[in-house]
């Protein structure tokens, strides 16, 4: 295992690591695969709000910690494609708890804009994760149209984001994962961490993914060009489909007055942090 390296891939629903994480494992010496979620089994070990006396004690912790990201390491071997040399796990989540202290991490931003447009439409398809189509009569109501009719929401897209619970959620979930974020990346200053967003990685895919290569350490000549799945959105959307559109810049053609409204309530600072929106006018 000493020849093999390790990264984490992270970042918010719907920002597209599932994504980014094929286009790093189109190279021969990357395999990045997922979703792991590890933290649920580390965090409380990282997490001084415990009720065990020996993971109170910063020794034990440190020795747990050390034992668990062997472990995990040796588990992410498992299934790798012969030749990978660098192995990644994918799963969309915040950069804490680090499971692994000394990896690269490389975390995707998107909009949060185009995410609670895209979660809409994943709750929308996947109604059995959420309880708002029991408790929602609109939005069961609209559920049922959207089965019926995989078109509903293009042929009425203001009834999309008018339920307030999708909308405030998604955005305040958004803007929380990304302070957290920003709180790791001061808490563990040595962390080799890389930032990228989905647009700019939508507009120059090849240059960027090349660059989050090198990032990785390896070479971004050795690997195949980008076709297909690989190659930015889709020739057409498909609304009831995990991978729907993948376009930037959709909420557009769903956001009205009301939505907008509540996504600034929850994440207007956000926004502009993330360079999105200089104001409020949009």
């Amino acid at each position: 295992m000493d020849e093999k390296r390790f990264f984490c891939l992270r970042g918010f629903m719907k920002s597209g690591t599932n994504w980014l994480g094929s286009l790093l494992d189109n190279h021969p010496a990357v395999s990045c695969q997922g979703e792991y979620h590890w933290q649920e089994i580390v965090g409380p070990i990282h997490s001084r709000n415990t009720k065990s006396s020996m993971l109170m004690d910063d020794g034990f912790r440190r020795f747990a910690i050390a034992r668990f990201e062997g472990a995990i390491k040796r588990s992410m071997l498992f299934g790798v494609k012969p030749g990978a040399v660098v192995i990644g796990d994918r799963t969309p989540h915040t950069l804490a708890p680090v499971i692994l202290r000394h990896a690269h991490h490389i975390s995707i931003i998107r909009d949060g804009r185009d995410i609670v447009v895209s979660r809409a439409f994943h709750l929308f398809n996947n109604p059995q994760v959420s309880r708002l189509f029991q408790r929602n009569r609109e939005a069961a109501a609209d559920l049922e149209s959207f089965q019926q009719d995989q078109w509903y929401f293009s042929k009425h897209p203001h009834r999309l984001l008018r339920h307030e619970e999708i909308v405030r959620d998604t955005a305040r979930w958004w803007r929380q994962h990304l302070e957290q974020d920003r709180r790791t990346v001061d808490a563990h200053p040595r962390l080799p961490v890389r930032f990228v967003k989905y647009e700019e990685l939508h507009q120059r895919t090849a240059e960027l993914t090349g660059e989050l290569l090198q990032f990785l350490g390896v070479d971004p000549e050795l690997a195949p060009p980008l076709s297909g799945k690989l190659l930015p959105g889709f020739e057409q959307e498909r609304p009831n489909e995990f991978f729907r559109k993948g376009a930037i810049g959709d909420w557009r053609n769903y956001f009205d007055e009301q939505s907008k409204a509540w996504f600034l309530e929850e994440a207007q600072a956000e926004l502009k942090t993330q360079g999105y929106e200089q104001d409020d006018n949009w």
